[in-house]
């Protein structure tokens, strides 16, 4: 099962962005660490963010996408960020170990102008994404309302459906596979309240590009039904289908906490009922003229129409590209020889889903060794649809010279817009490759994919030979370990037997403190060093090393049952004992969690050590 099948897997990979790139001193970015197709990933660990306020963050989110086949695992971890000074700023390397691999991502820029944009108010009491903004910050609205004025005979909640309104707004509810759908999910407002977005809606079966940084608490206003609103936008994302069929875009959820002033108490304050955005703190009103409401409103879900691509006429050698497209070629040296290697450059441009466009297929002349090809990409994810172009360089190597020619290269795509397949293709490319003095340095490319096959089908072709000695190492370690575990188990056997025989005269807590105490300083330098993964490792081995002595227990007997039965024959009170379960809890769950989080980190350490200390002040019952 091990070697009789070879399975397909993508390479790894650990980038950094930021969006947007540019910034006035007063606004947001947000900072994105991805790593791509990795099947575990340890830890993640942030450069220093000590230029900027982190207002959000770290939010982590994963997912997948597969075209044709070719299937991308992600894990993403977002920050929002506001500078503190301008200037041309350059956030370091992030690091992260994914499937045992040590990886660094790319530096990033972001220019910070000296100037104020005037839609961010700057404020760093966001926690989350749209959260706990005022819709009725602007000190000088345009526009009048009295609807927070709560007169006699209204019902409030009938009221806030009128004037608190949450749809989501698609640019086309029709598509083909492939092309982009541009959705808006806006609130509609026209109270005094604060909101939270308590759901965000999810986008199953698209690939999904945020248009708008979260955070975003700009505001415009628009006439919805005869009447006018201040409206926020709470995401804007477009949306590439992956797959055919009615697919649903999801409500979002807000939570509105509404403010209402009662009629009698509005009548005492002077303009208050022509202008309702004035604060209600700065005037005289007691707490029962004030009526207060939350509500929870959502969006109506929509449905988009996507449509598969048409099958007639399509080409052969179409890969799923959808947009429109280009294609040029060119060779790095049209003169080499056969010492030397050719490097084939191939650049794609254009407009459509080109984060999802593989390179076509490249008709190499007999006798060509090719190498592992390199893709770069310049994306601009931020136009709809998405722009750019993607580079591949393919390293070849030619053993007989001559003069060659690599036919034009093909690529196949759908105009969305034409309903039409079109292709586009390279011109020839023509070179000559002389005879060489036969001191070519193969090792020099490792990656060879033909030396990864040969490997390969070499490993397959004696997999019988290694199931054997893997099958006997198992054997030879399975009778290892199951002789140790036995002199293990003598030996705490008779440990725990003379424990209690002396336990009357002896504290076996006692004895072994220095050692414990050697345990958590272990774990304190991995929390200076913000080592979350080997923090959390000896801090668990050390706090069940203490309980095990302190409950004469061995560390494999633990659990709550064992802990509390035992914790309250030593007539340990049991919010204490609940405690112990908790920290225990805490720790098994963050062992699971590739972030680093310093603060819970501190926290852990100062429970383990608190509850140690209180642990020793207790006596034990007498029998």
């Amino acid at each position: 099962m091990l070697f009789g099948c070879r399975v397909a897997t993508g390479q790894l990979n650990f980038s950094a962005s930021i969006t947007p790139s540019q910034i006035s001193k007063d606004e947001y970015a947000q900072l994105e660490f991805m790593v791509e197709n990795a099947k575990n990933v340890e830890k993640l660990l942030p450069p220093s963010l000590k230029d900027f306020d982190v207002i959000s963050g770290p939010s982590q989110m994963s997912g997948m996408t597969s075209i044709n086949g070719n299937v991308k695992h992600y894990i993403a971890v977002t920050y929002l960020i506001k500078p503190k000074n301008s200037g041309t700023f350059t956030i370091g390397r992030a690091l992260a170990k994914a499937d045992g691999v040590e990886l660094k991502s790319n530096t990033v820029l972001l220019q910070v102008l000296n100037s104020v944009s005037g839609n961010n108010k700057g404020s760093n009491s966001l926690l989350q994404p749209f959260s706990g903004f005022d819709p009725f910050e602007d000190p000088t609205p345009s526009v009048k309302y009295t609807e927070s004025v709560l007169r006699k005979g209204e019902n409030a909640l009938d009221k806030i459906k009128k004037n608190i309104i949450v749809r989501v707004d698609v640019d086309k509810t029709s598509c083909y596979v492939g092309e982009p759908v541009v959705a808006t999910y806006k609130l509609y407002t026209r109270l005094k309240s604060e909101s939270n977005l308590t759901q965000n809606p999810s986008f199953n079966g698209f690939s999904v590009i945020d248009l708008l940084p979260p955070g975003n608490t700009s505001y415009t206003r628009e006439t919805l039904n005869g009447k006018e609103y201040n409206v926020y936008i709470i995401r804007k994302v477009q949306l590439y289908p992956l797959q055919q069929g009615n697919l649903e875009l999801e409500a979002a959820e807000v939570e509105n906490n509404v403010h209402f002033i009662k009629e009698e108490y509005a009548s005492r304050q002077l303009n208050l009922a022509d202008d309702f955005l004035r604060s209600f703190t700065e005037a005289p009103i007691p707490a029962e003229g004030m009526e207060d409401h939350t509500v929870i409103l959502q969006s109506k879900p929509v449905i988009i129409n996507v449509k598969p691509l048409p099958e007639n006429n399509k080409p052969a050698d179409f890969k799923g590209a959808v947009g429109k497209f280009e294609i040029t070629g060119g060779l790095e040296k049209n003169n080499f020889t056969t010492d030397d290697a050719g490097k084939l450059l191939m650049v794609i441009s254009g407009e459509g889903n080109l984060q999802l466009v593989n390179s076509p297929e490249i008709k190499w002349p007999q006798g060509f060794e090719i190498f592992e090809p390199k893709a770069t990409e310049d994306i601009n994810k931020l136009n709809v649809p998405v722009s750019g172009r993607k580079l591949f360089e393919y390293p070849f190597t030619v053993a007989t010279p001559g003069n060659y020619t690599i036919p034009p290269i093909a690529l196949s795509y759908f105009d969305a817009h034409s309903g039409q397949y079109k292709t586009a293709f390279t011109q020839p490319l023509n070179f000559s490759v002389a005879k060489g003095t036969g001191k070519f340095d193969s090792s020099a490319y490792t990656t060879n994919t033909n030396s990864k096959d040969k490997f390969l089908n070499r490993l397959f072709n004696n997999r019988w030979l290694i199931v054997i000695a893997i099958a006997f190492l198992i054997v030879c370690g399975l009778l290892f370990w199951l002789i140790k575990e036995n002199r293990k188990d003598k030996k705490t056997r008779e440990n725990v037997v003379a424990a209690i025989e002396q336990k009357e005269n002896s504290d076996p807590v006692a004895e072994k403190i220095a050692d414990l105490t050697n345990c958590l300083e272990t774990s304190k330098e991995y929390l200076l060093q913000n080592n979350s993964h080997k923090f959390y490792e000896t801090l668990n081995l050390s706090f069940k090393n203490y309980l095990s002595h302190l409950l004469l227990l061995q560390v494999e007997e633990l659990n709550k049952k064992t802990i509390a039965e035992q914790l309250d024959k030593k007539g340990i009170a049991i919010e204490t004992s609940l405690q112990v379960q908790q920290l225990l809890d805490e720790i098994e769950w963050q062992l699971y969690t590739p972030l680093a989080e310093t603060t819970a980190m501190e926290q852990a350490y100062e429970k383990a050590n608190g509850l140690i200390e209180l642990l020793n002040t207790y006596k034990p019952k007498p029998r």
